[in-house]
């Protein structure tokens, strides 16, 4: 197994700084892999290194330059090293490539949302419309909404979230798995803690991973 399998490994268990120093050593023979760049990229970013990540992303745009999810990373990368206006630069890249997408509007909403809540508002809206059953964006379109005091449609969009996943606010359980809810009834989640949600939703995961396995193979 050479370094980049051996860093897959370590990096689909979750154990990215091994799985850093496996790029890196691959990427010293092999300069400016794409696959290794591509992954050491995200493991820069989970151990907290923006700018290495913007870097690395960087330079795999380099080499596909059309490429949406490319785009999205180093967008998600340029807002943890709060540089909002670049990450909203590579979001719209993302969503000019992948127009037929709901989550390239959501994952953009959220990082609209700092500077623009109507343009924000919009795009949640524009994910609705392709997905009706995004149940992360009518969630987050409430939170807006109810920011903005437009608490009757926020109530709307969070009733619509609920049913789709099957919760009841009254009885504080979710049909599926007839599990407790750890919220109060009509209790919706703070605006900042929704950002893990927009940008590991089902869809985005699974693009994420045929978008590996498409232009890299293995994921």
């Amino acid at each position: 197994m050479d370094a980049l399998e051996q860093g897959k490994n370590y990096f689909e268990n979750d154990n990215f700084s091994e799985a850093l120093a496996s790029f890196t050593q691959y990427l010293t023979e092999h300069i400016n892999h794409a696959d290794a760049l591509f992954f050491r990229a995200i493991c820069h970013r989970k151990l907290g290194d923006y700018k290495s990540s913007i870097i690395d992303f960087t330079a795999v745009l380099k080499k596909l330059p059309e490429e949406a999810t490319i785009y999205s990373e180093r967008g998600v990368s340029y807002f943890h090293n709060k540089q909002i206006d670049l990450s909203l630069k590579d979001m719209d890249k993302a969503v000019e490539l992948e127009p037929q997408k709901a989550y390239r509007y959501s994952s953009r909403a959220f990082i609209k949302a700092y500077k623009d809540i109507e343009g924000a508002i919009a795009d949640y809206k524009k994910a609705i419309e392709i997905d009706p059953k995004d149940e992360i964006s009518f969630n987050n379109l409430g939170l807006l909404e109810e920011n903005s005091g437009r608490y009757k449609e926020a109530q709307e969009h969070y009733k619509k979230s609920n049913e789709i996943i099957g919760y009841d606010p009254e009885t504080r359980q979710q049909k599926d798995e007839q599990e407790e809810i750890p919220l109060t009834p009509n209790e919706q989640p703070t605006f900042g803690s929704v950002f893990a949600s927009v940008f590991t939703s089902n869809a985005a995961r699974k693009d994420f991973w045929d978008f590996v396995k498409k232009i890299f193979g293995k994921g």
